[in-house]
């Protein structure tokens, strides 16, 4: 097992911990401290997944971007080529279950190009303060950020910042992240 995924192993191990109330608190708190930042409140588009325990829930932060009149957009992924992209996803939309059990749009739904894209909410395992991330381990993001020109932020509990790993040549750091509790 590399080291990225053994730290990849053990953080999971120790965010699963995490009983329900406390997850879903922790949770909101994260979202509205997101709420607050300038790249959140002049983003149009946003690029976003939908969460599974553990990782922060995004169910509230997509609500609130409806109901700021922001355009909702989220990953379909490609398992053979690992190629993304994002579509728009609505509330009325229903969602495929995809593999690994993430919920994806249906192939119906709108393509959002890339450039239109304002925000992308990058999820992550591992965070170090300068933006480099430990992912869940299929370089989706990665790859798809090789070229993507808008901004990026990603949310963490603060369990989830370390500094105990060196950034690979292909990795690509976030441009801000919303730690728990505002911790730097």
């Amino acid at each position: 097992m590399t080291a990225k995924a053994t730290l990849r192993e053990q953080i999971l191990t120790e965010l699963q911990k995490m009983d329900r109330a406390t997850y879903e608190q922790r949770s909101r708190a994260i979202a509205e401290q997101l709420f607050q930042e300038e790249i959140w409140k002049k983003a149009t588009t946003i690029g976003i997944t939908i969460a599974r325990f553990p990782e922060i829930a995004t169910r509230a932060i997509i609500e609130r971007a409806w109901q700021d009149g922001k355009t909702v957009a989220i990953p379909e992924t490609n398992n053979k080529s690992k190629a993304m992209k994002f579509r728009v996803y609505k509330e009325s939309d229903e969602l495929c279950k995809k593999a690994l059990g993430l919920y994806e749009p249906l192939e119906s739904a709108v393509v959002v190009q890339k450039n239109d894209l304002d925000l992308l909410i990058v999820p992550g395992v591992l965070f170090r303060t300068d933006g480099y991330r430990i992912g869940f381990g299929a370089g989706f993001y990665d790859r798809y950020l090789m070229d993507y020109q808008g901004a990026t932020i990603s949310l963490c509990y603060r369990e989830q910042i370390t500094a105990d790993f060196m950034p690979e040549p292909h990795d690509l750091p976030v441009q801000k992240l919303v730690i728990e509790n505002n911790l730097k």
